[in-house]
């Protein structure tokens, strides 16, 4: 059912809400289990809104409300219950999935894409500004960015899930020399060292999904300068660095991001751009490894989203 909602207040302004088209599920469409968390956005407003709601489309409340800048970038931690987002790119927060407890990290300014720790002692994000973004480590109890991740001419949007398990190494996506290839790295944020993993001359690589085993990466080759830019997502083994494009079975997709890969490797959740006029929804979908089936899960959704499931 459609439910683009028509707004019209006592001075005349007329708002359109997006939030979603709920995908009605078929017989054997996968049973998911878990919940969503993605930003409202308010056509002709600055209002934004931080929603939750379950991976089916049901029990959808907003959380936390921002009335005249961007609420952006909202990921799910600790096993779903808590949240790491940005207002304008310029705050950082934490706020339980009820809404309750926000809290101002008093980060420096001009953050891009914050990934929290498995342990929960560190950010990693991507500081902007007159220079080129360069990524950062941001202790949460010293309530300050410590040291900058390793020496890059250019660092890009952190994946879903760049920390592996140990909560010492960090998926990077960079440029590390001026003119030079982009790259795939694990860093370690200790010694600043670099393991590659695939480098091109070309900015292929981006918000690489590391998967749960930390074997595999897929990543998309969406390109933000043309306005045709929608790429494909690949498969990449950072072992053999062997790469496969993925076989989905809808044509013609704009795929924009992945989101989530489940643990078993058999699904992947990613989100492509649909015909919507407004720039800030999209579609999320599932592509299922085993059958080769690929469906819709939730339409015109915020592509501002993040996935969070029971596993």
């Amino acid at each position: 059912m459609n439910k683009i909602i028509l707004l019209v207040f006592a001075a005349g302004l007329m708002i359109f809400v997006t939030t979603c088209d709920t995908v009605e599920n078929r017989i054997d469409k996968p049973n998911f289990k878990g919940k969503v968390v993605y930003v409202t956005y308010y056509d002709d407003s600055p209002k934004t809104e931080l929603t939750i709601m379950n991976i089916n489309g049901t029990n959808r409340r907003v959380i936390d409300t921002s009335e005249k800048f961007y609420i952006n970038e909202p990921t799910w931690f600790l096993n779903g219950r808590k949240l790491l987002f940005t207002i304008a790119s310029l705050k950082l927060f934490l706020i339980n999935e009820d809404g309750t407890e926000k809290q101002d990290l008093n980060a420096q300014i001009n953050i891009l894409s914050p990934r929290i720790s498995p342990n929960e002692r560190y950010i990693v994000y991507n500081l902007f500004g007159a220079a080129p973004e360069r990524p950062v480590l941001f202790d949460i109890a010293k309530g300050k960015v410590v040291k900058q991740l390793c020496e890059t001419s250019n660092s890009f949007d952190f994946g879903p899930n760049p920390w592996k398990k140990d909560n010492q190494s960090v998926l990077l996506n960079a440029q590390l020399e001026r003119n030079g290839d982009y790259g795939l790295y694990f860093v370690d944020i200790n010694s600043g060292g670099i393991d590659t993993i695939i480098t091109s001359p070309q900015r292929l690589f981006n918000r690489p999904l590391l998967s749960k085993d930390e074997t595999e990466i897929i990543y998309s080759t969406i390109f933000w300068g043309a306005s045709s830019g929608y790429g494909d997502l690949y498969r990449l083994n950072t072992k053999t660095k062997e790469t496969v494009k993925l076989s989905l079975s809808i044509n013609n997709l704009k795929i924009m991001f992945p989101k989530y890969w489940t643990s078993d490797k058999r699904y992947l959740l990613f989100v492509a751009d649909n015909d919507d006029e407004r720039r800030s929804t999209c579609d999320l979908l599932y592509h299922d490894f085993l059958t080769g089936n690929t469906d819709y899960l939730l339409k015109n959704i915020s592509y501002d989203i993040d996935v969070w499931l029971e596993e």
